[in-house]
């Protein structure tokens, strides 16, 4: 069985406005994303950041559990949800980190 994959992604977004029009769509990710026709994305978190010196400008992040590094891969690459997101974002990010590990979730 392979192990669950918990990703981090840290978003350095400029407008508030834009930050407000990514929200609603993580909010649904984990019952608008579907593989296969089915939802596979475990958990699906996202919020602003707290403002501190040690985010380095990074002012909001999104957490996902996934259940295998195949997930992971399909919504990088595949995902209508995900690329919908994208295109929300396309142009309004200044920069961006993601890091995923094994997870316990």
């Amino acid at each position: 069985m392979s192990k669950k994959i918990f990703r981090i992604t840290l978003f350095k977004i400029a407008s508030d406005a834009d930050i407000e029009a990514v929200l609603p769509k993580y909010a649904a990710l984990k019952e608008t994303a579907t593989k296969d026709g089915n939802q596979y994305i475990i958990m699906a978190k996202a919020s602003r950041t707290y403002n501190d010196p040690r985010n380095k400008g990074f002012n909001f992040g999104a957490r996902t559990v996934f259940a295998s590094l195949e997930d992971m891969k399909y919504y990088d690459e595949t995902c209508d949800a995900h690329k919908e997101i994208k295109a929300t974002l396309k142009g309004k990010v200044e920069d961006i980190m993601t890091v995923y590990m094994d997870s316990d979730a």
